[in-house]
């Protein structure tokens, strides 16, 4: 079903009307299927369904409050609004984002299966999985004592650097098409080490105001040896500034993201790291506020 053809309602309108009668009576939906809310044609890139999904979810926002849980998959929105035993989820899908209604503990059965199932990130050889991850991303922005009893970090680590630039581009690209949508304005950013070049300090950033992912790396403390600035440019680095080697990507370039993540595993690797399981990422936030969990991030995260 797809909501949103009526000429006489606005595609928005019709899902808040929705989303209303899937919080009021969940149990008249259960088991039904998802209905789409916000159309997108096959291949439609990032900055289209963005703007697909903007409408619709300011509508549901409107209708429902603010959600419980923001977040976005591979394939768009992961969205949920809590509702005592049940759960409201936006979620993206091949033909655009939709609206369904699930009891809270079935919901995460499901999804606890599958993150735990070793599917992402399992063997070098196989896909790598990540995105079929039922999210790559949430954030809880209540207090602590509400954060969902179900929540789940970076346990599976990509099984290889091809994986990982995979994993992160997915990520990147998810924050750059859902957080300007649930929680516009705000940056986000979390920062790597690795153990082989261990305390320096890897800064990746999203910026809205800017438009741009950002790459920064501490070199303040690299002696300045004959061929270092050059073997820096050739991973991607772009400029250095006060010690600090930095890398731009403007948000509409489709590509900002795997260029991205493909700088990141190159300067890792050049500085030694042999596999994935060496990197550790820490400090991940959205605007300092709230908690944001990345199992699409394909490293340990402490």
């Amino acid at each position: 079903m797809v909501i949103g053809t009526s000429p006489s309602a606005p595609g928005p309108l019709d899902a808040a009307v929705h989303a209303r009668a899937l919080r009021e009576r969940p149990d008249a939906h259960l088991g039904a299927p998802a209905v789409l809310v916000a159309p997108c044609p096959p291949g439609a890139g990032r900055a289209a369904r963005r703007e697909a999904l903007r409408p619709v979810y300011a509508a549901l926002v409107a209708e429902l409050g603010e959600p419980t849980l923001y977040g976005g998959s591979a394939a768009g929105p992961s969205v949920r609004w809590h509702t005592g035993t049940h759960v409201v989820l936006l979620a993206g899908g091949p033909r655009g984002a939709t609206l369904s209604v699930h009891t809270a503990s079935d919901l995460h059965g499901r999804e606890y299966a599958v993150v735990e199932s070793g599917s992402a990130g399992r063997r070098p050889e196989e896909p790598h999985g990540f995105d079929a991850l039922p999210y790559l991303w949430l954030l809880h922005r209540g207090p602590e004592r509400d954060w969902p009893a179900f929540r789940w970090d970076g346990h599976h680590t990509a099984a290889s650097w091809e994986h990982l630039e995979s994993s992160l581009g997915l990520l990147l690209d998810s924050w750059m098409e859902q957080l300007p949508v649930q929680i516009p304005g705000d940056w986000a950013s979390f920062v790597v080490g690795c153990a082989r070049d261990w305390p320096r300090r890897l800064l990746v950033g999203y910026s809205q105001d800017r438009g741009e992912l950002s790459l920064m790396v501490d070199h303040r403390t690299t002696p300045e040896e004959p061929g270092v600035e050059e073997a820096m440019r050739e991973r991607g680095w772009q400029v250095r500034e006060r010690g600090w080697w930095r890398a731009v990507f403007a948000e509409e370039d489709p590509a900002a993201a795997g260029s991205a993540a493909r700088l990141l595993v190159a300067d890792v690797r050049g500085r030694g790291s042999v596999c994935p399981d060496e990197l550790v990422a820490w400090e991940l936030t959205v605007n300092d506020r709230g908690r944001l969990w990345l199992p699409g991030i394909g490293m340990p995260v402490n």
